[in-house]
C-alpha cells in the first residue's frame, strides 16, 4: 500500500514517548537485514518503509508506508500495544484503532471528533482487514 499509517503514543490525553530501541527490536524482529536506521524493512511475506527519527532515544511517534505482509501486521499491532499507541490513516469513515478498550481514553481529545471513534482489535490480521478493506473487527 502506499499511504501512511501513523502511529502515536499518548497517555492521559497528550503526546507520551517510547524507547526507539523498542521500536527497532519489534519492527526488526524478523527482517531480512535488521540493520540500521530501519527504514526499508524487508519480511519474508512482505515489508514496509518506515520514518522515525533514529537520532533521538525517545520517540512519540512513527509513521509507515509501502507496506504488506502479515509479518508487518502482526510487528505494527505488537508495537502499538506495547507502546500505548493509536493507530491513524486515510479513509472516508473511521480512521482511528487502538489494541485495548482502556487505551480509547489515552489519546488526544479531538481525534475522535476528526476522525471518529475508535477501533479496538486484537491482533494484526484484524487490523490488516480494517485499515485494507474497512472490515469493522467488531463483526469478526
Amino acid at each position: 500500500m502506499s499511504f501512511d499509517i501513523f502511529v502515536m503514543c499518548a497517555r492521559k490525553g497528550a503526546r507520551a514517548t517510547f524507547k526507539r530501541e523498542l521500536f527497532e527490536e519489534i519492527m526488526g524482529r524478523g527482517a531480512v537485514d535488521a540493520s540500521l536506521p530501519l527504514t526499508n524493512i524487508d519480511y519474508v511475506d512482505g515489508m514496509c518503509v518506515a520514518y522515525y527519527d533514529e537520532e533521538k532515544e525517545d520517540l512519540d511517534s512513527a509513521a509507515f508506508d509501502h507496506f504488506g505482509g502479515d509479518t508487518f501486521w502482526s510487528r505494527l499491532y505488537e508495537f502499538a500495544d506495547r507502546t500505548g499507541s493509536f493507530l491513524v490513516w486515510p479513509d472516508v469513515g473511521r480512521q482511528v484503532a487502538v489494541t485495548r478498550p482502556e487505551m480509547i481514553g489515552e489519546i488526544y481529545p479531538d481525534v475522535a471528533e476528526k476522525l471518529g471513534p475508535p477501533y479496538v482489535v486484537k491482533d494484526g490480521t484484524q487490523l490488516k482487514l480494517l485499515v485494507l478493506a474497512g472490515v469493522d473487527p467488531a463483526a469478526q
